[in-house]
């Protein structure tokens, strides 16, 4: 399957979100069921648009159409792995704070934690932006590959490492955002 053909979308790796989700709409007006589409059809309609929505699976099948299969396994760079120590410490005392609000067994308890767990919530607003500054980055180097893929190839395949790393700890991060609401 070609998931940008599939979206009615040019192969391209510098994409907007906004023209992802327009695509999506659009082709999804008549492949949905609801429109007389098939559920099949819907079903790889959507597969399409989260394969195109991710960069890291964007990049992956970016490459995969030019019969290059990066592979998943490999270094992380150094610079995405020290983003980890600090993702990591706001994790763990996100996690601690929503399990002692779940074990709190009155609304007392849990008032006389709001205060930390404002300050937990604004600590994990920074580190979701740090991950999505990171994520830019990564993108921000798309242009390129597109340039000029074969003097890239090796990039783009850490890329596709790198952004894999990063989309999960903003998936884990907005989740513990949530929790904390």
């Amino acid at each position: 399957m070609n998931a940008f053909e599939t979206l009615g979308l040019a192969p391209r790796l510098a994409i907007t979100d906004e023209a992802v989700r327009d695509a999506f709409r659009e082709a999804g007006k008549l492949a949905h069921p609801d429109a007389g589409g098939a559920m099949d059809s819907f079903a790889r309609l959507r597969e399409a648009f989260d394969t195109v929505a991710s960069p890291s699976r964007r990049l992956r099948h970016w490459l995969e159409l030019r019969g290059i299969t990066p592979e998943s396994r490999g270094v992380v760079a150094a610079a995405v792995m020290d983003l980890f120590a600090e993702i990591g410490v706001v994790s763990q005392r996100a996690e601690t704070l929503i399990r002692r609000r779940d074990e709190a067994k009155s609304a007392l308890g849990r008032a006389i934690l709001e205060a930390e767990t404002q300050a937990c919530r604004e600590a994990v607003e920074r580190a979701i932006a740090i991950v999505e500054a990171a994520i830019g980055r990564e993108t921000s180097c798309f242009p390129d590959y597109e340039r000029d893929p074969q003097d890239e190839i090796e990039t783009a395949v850490a890329a596709v490492r790198n952004l894999a790393f990063l989309e999960k700890w903003r998936h884990t991060l907005r989740d513990l955002f949530s929790r904390l609401v």
